[in-house]
Protein backbone atom coordinates (compact mmCIF):
# COMPACT_ATOMS: atom_id res chain seq x y z
CA UNK A 1 0.00 0.00 0.00
CA UNK A 2 1.82 3.23 -0.93
CA UNK A 3 1.25 6.31 1.47
CA UNK A 4 0.78 9.76 1.09
CA UNK A 5 4.69 10.65 1.54
CA UNK A 6 5.20 7.60 -1.92
CA UNK A 7 2.94 10.51 -3.79
CA UNK A 8 4.98 13.80 -2.22
CA UNK A 9 8.56 12.38 -3.43
CA UNK A 10 6.93 11.62 -6.78
CA UNK A 11 5.99 14.68 -7.25
CA UNK A 12 9.01 16.38 -5.78
CA UNK A 13 11.06 14.31 -8.60
CA UNK A 14 8.67 15.23 -11.22
CA UNK A 15 9.35 18.98 -9.98
CA UNK A 16 12.79 18.94 -9.73
CA UNK A 17 13.45 16.79 -12.95
CA UNK A 18 11.18 19.59 -14.80
CA UNK A 19 13.69 22.44 -13.82
CA UNK A 20 16.81 20.51 -13.75
CA UNK A 21 19.82 22.47 -15.75
CA UNK A 22 21.35 19.19 -17.34
CA UNK A 23 20.73 18.77 -20.99
CA UNK A 24 21.19 15.90 -22.61
CA UNK A 25 24.24 15.95 -24.71
CA UNK A 26 24.09 15.56 -28.37
CA UNK A 27 25.16 12.30 -29.65
CA UNK A 28 27.38 12.48 -32.96
CA UNK A 29 26.65 8.88 -34.99
CA UNK A 30 29.64 7.26 -35.72
CA UNK A 31 28.99 5.80 -39.15
CA UNK A 32 27.91 8.97 -39.89
CA UNK A 33 30.56 11.48 -38.74
CA UNK A 34 31.67 14.22 -40.54
CA UNK A 35 34.87 13.17 -41.28
CA UNK A 36 36.53 16.50 -42.36
CA UNK A 37 35.29 18.18 -39.15
CA UNK A 38 37.31 15.35 -36.66
CA UNK A 39 39.86 14.29 -38.71
CA UNK A 40 42.98 15.79 -37.42
CA UNK A 41 45.39 17.05 -34.57
CA UNK A 42 43.05 16.51 -31.09
CA UNK A 43 44.79 18.01 -27.81
CA UNK A 44 43.57 16.16 -24.70
CA UNK A 45 42.19 18.52 -22.16
CA UNK A 46 39.91 17.08 -19.68
CA UNK A 47 38.19 13.86 -17.79
CA UNK A 48 35.73 13.09 -15.39
CA UNK A 49 34.26 10.01 -14.01
CA UNK A 50 32.35 8.61 -10.76
CA UNK A 51 35.35 6.95 -9.24
CA UNK A 52 39.00 8.26 -8.94
CA UNK A 53 40.41 4.88 -10.08
CA UNK A 54 38.50 5.43 -13.51
CA UNK A 55 40.61 8.66 -13.96
CA UNK A 56 44.07 7.24 -12.65
CA UNK A 57 45.55 6.16 -15.56
CA UNK A 58 45.48 9.76 -16.52
CA UNK A 59 47.13 11.16 -13.36
CA UNK A 60 50.82 11.03 -14.76
CA UNK A 61 50.22 12.75 -17.79
CA UNK A 62 50.99 16.17 -18.51
CA UNK A 63 49.71 16.44 -22.51
CA UNK A 64 48.90 14.37 -25.10
CA UNK A 65 48.40 15.05 -28.71
CA UNK A 66 46.36 12.87 -30.73
CA UNK A 67 46.01 12.29 -34.57
CA UNK A 68 42.96 10.82 -35.93
CA UNK A 69 43.27 10.04 -39.58
CA UNK A 70 41.69 7.87 -42.30
CA UNK A 71 42.79 3.93 -42.82
CA UNK A 72 42.51 2.52 -46.41
CA UNK A 73 39.66 0.76 -45.43
CA UNK A 74 36.90 3.15 -45.03
CA UNK A 75 35.64 1.45 -41.64
CA UNK A 76 38.67 2.36 -40.15
CA UNK A 77 40.42 5.24 -37.94
CA UNK A 78 43.45 5.24 -37.31
CA UNK A 79 44.06 6.93 -34.05
CA UNK A 80 47.91 8.07 -32.67
CA UNK A 81 48.81 9.59 -29.53
CA UNK A 82 51.83 11.47 -28.48
CA UNK A 83 51.89 11.25 -24.81
CA UNK A 84 53.62 13.67 -22.88
CA UNK A 85 54.38 12.02 -19.02
CA UNK A 86 54.87 14.60 -15.81
CA UNK A 87 58.13 12.84 -16.28
CA UNK A 88 59.08 14.33 -19.74
CA UNK A 89 59.05 11.43 -21.27
CA UNK A 90 57.12 10.85 -24.29
CA UNK A 91 55.32 7.32 -24.97
CA UNK A 92 53.78 6.56 -28.33
CA UNK A 93 50.54 4.64 -28.65
CA UNK A 94 47.86 3.60 -31.31
CA UNK A 95 44.79 2.94 -31.49
CA UNK A 96 42.58 1.70 -34.80
CA UNK A 97 38.43 2.18 -33.70
CA UNK A 98 36.08 0.85 -36.51
CA UNK A 99 33.01 2.38 -37.56
CA UNK A 100 30.40 -0.56 -38.08
CA UNK A 101 27.48 0.39 -40.65
CA UNK A 102 24.22 2.04 -38.88
CA UNK A 103 26.28 1.94 -35.62
CA UNK A 104 26.66 4.90 -33.30
CA UNK A 105 29.05 4.08 -31.67
CA UNK A 106 33.43 3.13 -32.41
CA UNK A 107 34.41 -0.23 -31.34
CA UNK A 108 38.17 -0.28 -30.54
CA UNK A 109 40.00 -3.18 -32.58
CA UNK A 110 41.29 -5.86 -29.81
CA UNK A 111 39.02 -4.67 -27.57
CA UNK A 112 35.60 -5.96 -27.69
CA UNK A 113 34.52 -4.70 -23.82
CA UNK A 114 35.27 -1.59 -25.02
CA UNK A 115 32.54 1.04 -26.27
CA UNK A 116 33.19 4.86 -27.54
CA UNK A 117 30.30 7.20 -28.11
CA UNK A 118 31.24 10.95 -29.33
CA UNK A 119 29.37 13.66 -28.14
CA UNK A 120 29.37 17.80 -29.54
CA UNK A 121 30.70 20.17 -27.15
CA UNK A 122 29.60 23.50 -27.14
CA UNK A 123 32.60 24.85 -28.45
CA UNK A 124 33.18 24.28 -31.87
CA UNK A 125 37.03 23.15 -31.46
CA UNK A 126 35.70 20.51 -29.04
CA UNK A 127 34.10 17.18 -28.58
CA UNK A 128 33.36 14.82 -25.94
CA UNK A 129 34.25 11.26 -25.94
CA UNK A 130 32.76 8.37 -23.59
CA UNK A 131 34.01 5.86 -22.70
CA UNK A 132 32.86 1.91 -21.42
CA UNK A 133 34.92 -0.67 -20.61
CA UNK A 134 34.65 -3.28 -17.93
CA UNK A 135 36.90 -1.18 -15.21
CA UNK A 136 35.38 2.33 -15.97
CA UNK A 137 33.02 4.70 -17.27
CA UNK A 138 33.85 7.82 -17.88
CA UNK A 139 34.32 11.04 -20.53
CA UNK A 140 36.99 12.91 -22.14
CA UNK A 141 37.41 16.83 -23.18
CA UNK A 142 39.56 17.50 -26.35
CA UNK A 143 39.93 20.68 -27.96
CA UNK A 144 41.91 21.73 -30.95
CA UNK A 145 43.69 24.58 -29.24
CA UNK A 146 45.59 24.20 -26.35
CA UNK A 147 43.85 26.09 -23.57
CA UNK A 148 40.11 26.43 -24.30
CA UNK A 149 38.16 28.93 -23.46
CA UNK A 150 36.91 28.78 -19.13
CA UNK A 151 33.67 28.01 -20.48
CA UNK A 152 34.28 25.27 -22.61
CA UNK A 153 35.79 23.22 -19.32
CA UNK A 154 32.76 24.59 -17.31
CA UNK A 155 30.49 23.30 -20.00
CA UNK A 156 32.15 19.61 -19.54
CA UNK A 157 32.31 19.78 -16.09
CA UNK A 158 28.10 20.54 -15.92
CA UNK A 159 27.49 17.49 -18.51
CA UNK A 160 30.17 15.56 -16.00
CA UNK A 161 27.77 16.29 -12.93
CA UNK A 162 24.39 15.66 -15.11
CA UNK A 163 26.00 12.08 -15.81
CA UNK A 164 26.56 11.41 -11.95
CA UNK A 165 30.57 12.15 -12.76
CA UNK A 166 32.22 14.27 -9.86
CA UNK A 167 35.28 13.22 -10.12
CA UNK A 168 37.40 15.64 -12.44
CA UNK A 169 40.40 16.03 -13.65
CA UNK A 170 42.19 18.78 -15.90
CA UNK A 171 45.06 17.66 -17.88
CA UNK A 172 48.21 20.38 -16.60
CA UNK A 173 49.61 20.68 -20.65
CA UNK A 174 52.75 22.62 -18.91
CA UNK A 175 55.35 21.20 -21.20
CA UNK A 176 55.53 21.07 -25.18
CA UNK A 177 53.73 18.53 -26.41
CA UNK A 178 55.85 15.27 -27.31
CA UNK A 179 55.66 14.45 -31.96
CA UNK A 180 54.19 11.54 -33.10
CA UNK A 181 56.18 8.68 -33.17
CA UNK A 182 55.82 5.02 -34.98
CA UNK A 183 54.41 3.17 -32.73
Amino acid sequence: MEGPWYYIFYLYGVFVDAFSLCEDPVKLQASELNRDQYLGRWLFVAAASSSPSSLRTFTSLDSTLFSMTQSNDAEHLQLRAAIRLKTGQCVPKSWIYLLKEGSADLATEGRPHMKTELFSAKCPDSIIVQETDQDYHRILLYSRVLHPVEDCIEDFKDKASCLGMEEFLLIPRTQESCEFQDV
